[in-house]
């Protein structure tokens, strides 16, 4: 039990690492992760650059009512 803990450890720290050197290596992939962590994903230039090839694909909009605020 102890070599399969130690072995999904590793491997999340591999992907975990991996991450960030796509973040590291690649500007868009860093701009998607500043504006998804502003909370602005609709900013994101692989979100911008793919609106046209899926038009369908919209972000989920909250609805405030009026007695909630």
């Amino acid at each position: 039990m102890e070599k399969g803990a130690k072995a999904l450890a590793i491997l999340l720290l591999l992907a975990f690492a991996l991450g960030v050197v796509i973040l590291l290596v690649n500007p868009d992939y860093r701009q998607a992760a500043i504006a998804v962590w502003k909370g602005e994903p609709d900013k994101s230039p692989i979100w911008i650059s793919n609106i046209e090839f899926y038009p369908d694909v919209t972000l989920k909009t909250e609805q405030v009512r009026d007695d909630q605020e």
